[in-house]
């Protein structure tokens, strides 16, 4: 049983077995981004072997599937048994180390250079060398009858044991983020129009948590949870939206001639064809009906409220459309029937905000609205016309007389609590450059003896590098020099 738990120890511990762990990982997180995490099985059109094996292993909610969280937990077993061997390998090098020519000559790596000068010149030599070099000393004990003098220097701030225990434990820390990410996160969506405050609470019952614990069939949000966000301003920048004239709709063929004509291509900008570029919201926090705070939003410019993270994701305009007196309500998709007339009207784009040409110039555009008309089935028109009505003016439309009224533009915010991003934020950091510094950094561990001869004394040196920038034989070389060494390199090296 012992050999067991051993050999299961071993495994745990093993740097193979970490990258065995992430390249699953890796594989899961290929699956999660290819396929429509968390869609509909009639979204993907793999069929036979594929769509058995999709349907088999849930892999449309791959992170959330037993494969995924098993091999997350692995993980974490394998990086917490890491840092637990570190940590002893740790506490054994800060005990005083025992130096002897037996087992230092045992090293493979170990150089011997035999010296005409007093075993007190070749210590002052050598403690100055490394000195010089800012190597630091450490504890040691010295045994051997011949033996003068030895020690243990080290160089390389931080030591790579601890880069080591601090990106091990930080996965660790980001593993944990991660699974809070995954039980306690949610995102929501919202619309807001202005002097219309729309809630917004700091709870849900849509968590992994409250599904798996079935704490969200009776849950109450706490007025203390809920607060509300007014929208006070909205502002949309467009720029005339360019086309290429006479450019062909398909073939790459023609395409091509006609990019590399001589003539070149020829770009225009239709009158009142409009590109949305930036829009912005001027929004309000409201705690109890009192206002707190104001906060712009943009895209990529957030609002972080209450533990929220609200993102500028879209746009939507509401307005009044009249046939003469009479208002008119958009049906269930949205489209409109005016009277005695067969057919019906959608919204093709409601434009409102500031146009910005091409000489710097801004100027505010009065708000109008692009309504489509299609023919009933089997009617003889095919594509949609197209009428444009401006904001206060009527318009006669298939013989009855329209107007738009009260355009309103309105913000569409995503917003997101995720309580495990304030640690993959510490984290992240930490395991990128704690493994980027011990991968190409230099640390150097050197022990020497100095052992008295008959003509002179014996000089036994041992030097151990970590990181790509080290560079052990050189450094020896230079100690070699330094110390007045007149020996070969072949000559001094033993085995």
């Amino acid at each position: 049983m012992s050999r067991i738990l051993e050999a299961l120890y071993n495994v745990l511990t093993s740097t193979k077995t970490t990258i065995v762990l992430f390249a699953i990982l890796m594989l899961f997180f290929l699956v999660g981004n290819v396929l429509p995490y968390g869609g509909s099985y009639e979204q993907i059109k793999a069929t036979g072997f594929v769509r058995n094996v999709i349907e088999g292993l849930d892999l449309l909610n791959v992170y959330s599937g037993p494969w995924f969280l098993t091999t997350v937990g692995l993980l974490f077993l394998n990086l917490g048994f890491c840092v637990y061997r570190r940590l002893l390998w740790m506490i054994r090098i800060r005990r005083p180390a025992e130096l002897t020519p037996t087992t230092l000559s045992a090293h493979r790596a170990t150089v011997k250079l035999p010296l005409p000068y007093s075993p007190e010149e070749v210590t002052r030599k050598v403690e100055t060398f490394f000195r010089w070099r800012l190597f630091l000393k450490k504890s040691s004990r010295i045994r051997g009858e011949e033996v003068h003098s030895g020690g243990i220097y080290e160089q390389g701030f931080p030591h790579y044991v601890w880069l080591s225990l601090a990106y091990h434990l930080s996965i660790i820390l980001a593993v944990i983020g991660a699974t809070i990410t995954f039980l306690f996160a949610f995102e929501s969506e919202l619309t807001i129009y202005p002097g219309e405050p729309a809630e917004v609470a700091t709870v849900s019952q849509q968590t992994k948590w409250s599904k798996l614990m079935h704490s969200s069939e009776n849950l109450i949000i706490p007025e203390e949870k809920r607060f509300k966000l007014g929208l006070k301003g909205f502002s949309i920048k467009y720029v005339p939206k360019p086309i290429v004239k006479d450019f062909p709709a398909k073939g790459f063929g023609p395409r091509l001639k006609e990019t590399l004509s001589l003539g070149g291509l020829t770009v225009a900008s239709p009158e009142d064809s409009y590109y949305p570029i930036e829009y912005s919201s001027h929004l309000v926090v409201y705690e109890k009906g009192i206002p707190q705070k104001e906060a712009i939003v943009k895209v990529n410019v957030p609002l972080r409220y209450r533990g929220l993270t609200l993102y500028q994701s879209a746009y939507d305009y509401k307005f009044d459309l009249y046939a003469g007196d009479d208002k008119l309500s958009p049906d269930e998709k949205g489209h409109y029937k005016l009277p005695g007339v067969e057919g019906e009207f959608a919204t093709q784009q409601v434009v409102s905000g500031t146009l910005h040409l091409k000489d710097g110039k801004a100027c505010t555009l009065k708000p109008f609205l692009r309504l489509t008309y299609s023919t009933p089935e089997g009617g003889e028109e095919k594509k949609p016309q197209v009428f444009k009505l401006f904001e206060g003016e009527g318009k006669e439309i298939m013989g009855v007389k329209l107007r738009v009224e009260n355009i309103r533009a309105g913000t569409v915010l995503s917003y997101r609590h995720d309580p495990g991003v304030p640690i993959l934020w510490v984290v992240a950091p930490v395991i990128f450059f704690g493994m980027l510094f011990r991968a190409w950094g230099r640390w150097y561990r050197a022990s020497y003896l100095v052992e008295r001869a008959p003509s002179g004394s014996v000089l036994y040196f041992n030097l151990q590098r970590a990181g790509v920038w080290g560079d052990e034989s050189r450094l020896i070389e230079r100690l070699k020099n330094f110390v007045g060494a007149s020996y070969s390199k072949e000559e001094a090296r033993t085995h």
